[in-house]
């Protein structure tokens, strides 16, 4: 919710006469103002004790972030599972299955194709865009507090971890059903390794951010 422009607007005025911030909080309360409200209002001012006082950075929504946060999430969606899909293909041809043979080695193959295709075109893109983001970051540290790169690197962060929950269950699950097999157990290796590498890079890109606010 938006500081309402009054409420920041006192606390500046307020702070710029020397006001402690304890008195503020203590007479907007008595005023009716929330306790949330008034947080935003003080927090949107650095407690620097200089006055007057030093406005924090604002995070601003742009439609430019968001194109271009959701094409670098998007294409990484696209490499990450055709790459999967790929090296499933390869070992199915690779480890064959006595039964169904023919419609196997067809099903696998067509896999393949498509997962090369895709890859040919989503790989580029996403090299790209992290690229060009990353520039974007190293010349204006102030993009790093884009709301759409938070949100969709917590996303990854959430579905990456899922998958390594989820494939850890499964594996245990086989396992103790008695139908693990070399095949089986390289698939699940393969999406653990591909969702360990994403969650890992994308949580150093967090910790490289320092504050969260």
């Amino acid at each position: 919710m938006p500081i309402d422009d009054r409420l920041t607007q006192f606390v500046r005025e307020a702070l710029s006469a020397g006001r402690a911030r304890d008195e503020i909080r203590a007479v907007l309360t008595s005023a009716g103002w929330s306790g949330h409200e008034i947080a935003q209002a003080l927090g949107a001012f650095a407690d620097t004790g200089f006055t007057p006082p030093v406005p924090r950075p604002r995070i601003h929504l742009t439609a430019r972030d968001t194109f271009v946060y959701l094409l670098l999430f998007a294409s990484l969606a696209f490499v990450a599972s055709y790459l999967v899909t790929l090296i499933h293909a390869i070992l199915d041809l690779s480890l064959p299955d006595p039964s169904n043979e023919e419609w196997r080695v067809r099903n696998a193959t067509n896999s393949i194709q498509w997962s090369i295709a895709t890859l040919a075109v989503a790989t580029p893109v996403f090299v790209w865009m992290t690229v060009f983001t990353r520039r974007q970051i190293s010349e204006d540290a102030g993009r790093r507090r884009s709301p759409v790169r938070k949100w969709l690197t917590y996303l990854a962060l959430f579905v990456t971890a899922s998958v390594l929950c989820s494939v850890a269950v499964y594996v245990i699950y086989s396992f103790l059903s008695g139908e693990t097999t070399l095949r089986f157990l390289l698939k699940a290796l393969t999406v653990a390794i591909v969702s360990a590498a994403i969650f890992g890079f994308y949580l150093r890109d967090i910790r490289d951010d320092g504050d969260d606010r």
